[in-house]
C-alpha cells in the first residue's frame, strides 16, 4: 500500500479528532450519573435529513495561512459530521470532489457555494467562512499558539437558511434570516507541541467539533472543549 499525502492528512485529522473524543469521554466519566444523562438538544437534527451534504469553506485572500484551510476544514467537518452526527460517509463530499466541482464551473461562478453544491447534487450546504487566523511559534520551534475564527451557516439546495434559526446576539438580530446571521466560533491552542501542519489541523478539528455539536443531541458534559473561546459563543445553557 502506497503512503500518499492524502492518506497522511486523513490519518493526522483522525488522530487529532480522537483527542477530543477521548478527552470528552473522560470528562463524561468523571461527571455524576445525573449530569452525564443530560443533553444539549440539537438545534438542527442532521440525522433526520436525506441526500448529499457538502461543506464549502471560503477564505478571503488577505488571510494568509501556511496550509490550505479549505482542505483541512472540509476534512475535519466531514469527519465530525460522520462520527458525531451519525451521517453515512457516502452522503458527504470529500474536498477533492468540491475542488473538482469548483474548477468545472465558469471562472465567474467558482466562488459561488451554491453553484458548487449544484454540481455535486447536494441537498444541504454547510458554508464555513474563515474570518481570522493566527499561528505563532515560541523560541522552541515545535510549540505553537494559534487561533481560528469562523462563521458557519447551513442551507438547503434552494439557498434557504436552515441553521442557525436565529442570530447569536442582538447586534445580528436584523440579519437573522440572511447569510449574515450565522454562528461565530473561535477556537485557540496554547503551547501546542507539533508542527505547523498538526497545529492547523488541531484548530480545524476543534472548529468542526464546536459546530457539529449543534447537529445532534450532545451530552452536556461533552459539549464544551478546552480549545473553545467562549466569548465568541453566545449559546447559553
Amino acid at each position: 500500500m502506497f503512503i500518499t499525502k492524502k492518506n497522511i492528512v486523513i490519518a493526522i485529522i483522525t488522530a487529532s479528532a480522537s483527542v477530543f473524543w477521548a478527552g470528552c469521554q473522560l470528562a463524561g466519566n468523571l461527571a455524576t450519573e445525573t449530569d452525564s444523562e443530560k443533553v444539549v438538544p440539537a438545534e438542527f437534527q442532521m440525522a433526520d435529513t436525506e441526500g448529499k451534504i457538502v461543506v464549502i469553506v471560503t477564505q478571503p485572500a488577505w488571510i494568509k495561512t501556511p496550509v490550505d484551510l479549505r482542505a483541512t476544514l472540509t476534512d475535519a467537518f466531514n469527519f465530525a459530521i460522520e462520527k458525531k452526527a451519525g451521517i453515512k460517509k457516502n452522503r458527504l463530499s470529500p474536498y477533492a470532489d468540491v475542488l473538482n466541482a469548483r474548477l468545472a464551473l465558469p471562472e465567474d461562478k467558482r466562488d459561488s457555494a451554491f453553484d458548487i453544491a449544484g454540481k455535486l447534487s447536494a441537498k444541504y450546504v454547510i458554508i464555513v467562512q474563515v474570518l481570522d487566523f493566527d499561528l505563532s511559534t515560541f523560541a522552541e520551534k515545535d510549540f505553537y499558539n494559534g487561533s481560528m475564527q469562523t462563521k458557519t451557516c447551513l442551507f438547503d439546495a434552494n439557498e434557504s437558511k436552515l441553521w442557525p434559526e436565529k442570530s447569536d446576539n442582538l447586534e445580528n438580530a436584523e440579519n437573522a434570516k440572511s447569510k449574515e446571521g450565522c454562528r461565530d466560533m473561535t477556537v485557540g491552542i496554547e503551547a501546542e507541541k507539533g508542527t505547523v501542519k498538526t497545529a492547523v489541523e488541531r484548530l480545524s478539528v476543534a472548529t468542526a467539533y464546536c459546530v457539529s455539536r449543534y447537529f445532534y443531541n450532545c451530552k452536556k458534559p461533552l459539549f464544551r472543549i478546552a480549545e473553545e473561546q467562549k466569548k465568541y459563543d453566545y449559546y447559553t445553557w
